[in-house]
């Protein structure tokens, strides 16, 4: 009897197993470009993801999914075929074209770039002195506008001839009187040395500046100058040019005790006549 009724039993356990593996309907989501649909009950998936449907690029945009925006790729940029221009450009600003795209008619401007300077003349905007270098600017001959500036230093010779032709002559009372008032001011004597004392290229001399009867020279001014390497030595007895600044006075002790004060510059060049 119980092997009669085996089958049926099977059947009937079988029934109840599949009864028990599903209890509810399904509730699908919708698939999607990357996602298959899912139960909302259970999370079984059913079929695959639909994939990316991709829109054509536009002169603007990249290629985009129609069902999630999703982009790819690059915008396809316009397309002109003729630029006209609208603005000339010149030396001073930029020009303008305009063109339309044959993809999707729009009307497109852009930038034509500034055109070069035209060189032209040198011009000084600043003279060049013994104290500091000038300078001069390049000109566009077109506009007139400065392409660029350059200094101007002026050579050895230059500036002795800058400096030596604003020195002035002075009287030597005039400095003896008031030495402090003169002091910076650019001068030029003349005289003979009456001695000289050197350390390295650094000389100091004692030069009387005023020439009295029978050719005799007095009135000492005390004078510092520092020699160049290949300029030659100056002696007692020379008689010489010296330009330079007035620097007040000097006092220095005689050989018999006393004191003495003295007008006193520093010379920038001495000339040996």
């Amino acid at each position: 009897m119980l092997k009669k009724a085996m089958p049926f039993i099977a059947v009937l356990l079988m029934a109840a197993l599949c009864l028990s593996g599903c209890q509810h309907q399904h509730d699908w989501t919708q698939a999607t470009c990357t996602e298959a649909a899912v139960c909302k009950e259970c999370g079984e998936t059913q079929g695959e993801p639909l994939g990316h449907d991709w829109a054509q690029a536009t002169c603007t945009e990249p290629k985009t999914c129609t069902r999630c925006g999703k982009t790819t790729g690059s915008p396809a940029g316009h397309q002109v075929t003729e630029w006209i221009t609208e603005t000339e450009a010149s030396c001073t600003a930029a020009g303008v074209e305009k063109g339309v795209c044959t993809a999707c008619g729009e009307t497109l401007s852009q930038e034509i770039p500034q055109a070069p300077h035209t060189e032209g003349e040198w011009i000084v905007t600043q003279e060049a002195t013994f104290e500091a270098d000038g300078e001069r600017a390049l000109t566009c001959s077109v506009c007139g506008g400065v392409i660029r500036t350059e200094k101007i230093a002026l050579t050895a010779e230059e500036k002795k001839a800058a400096f030596t032709g604003a020195c002035q002559r002075f009287s030597y009372d005039e400095i003896a009187r008031n030495p402090d008032g003169y002091k910076q001011q650019k001068a030029v004597f003349q005289g003979e040395v009456v001695q000289v004392m050197e350390s390295g290229n650094t000389v100091v001399l004692r030069v009387n500046v005023t020439k009295g009867k029978y050719s005799i020279w007095e009135d000492t001014v005390y004078v510092t100058y520092q020699r160049t390497a290949n300029e030659g030595r100056i002696l007692e007895d020379d008689i010489i040019t010296m330009y330079g600044y007035l620097t007040g006075s000097k006092t220095y002790e005689t050989i018999f005790g006393g004191s003495v004060t003295i007008p006193s510059m520093t010379a920038l060049y001495i000339d040996v006549n």
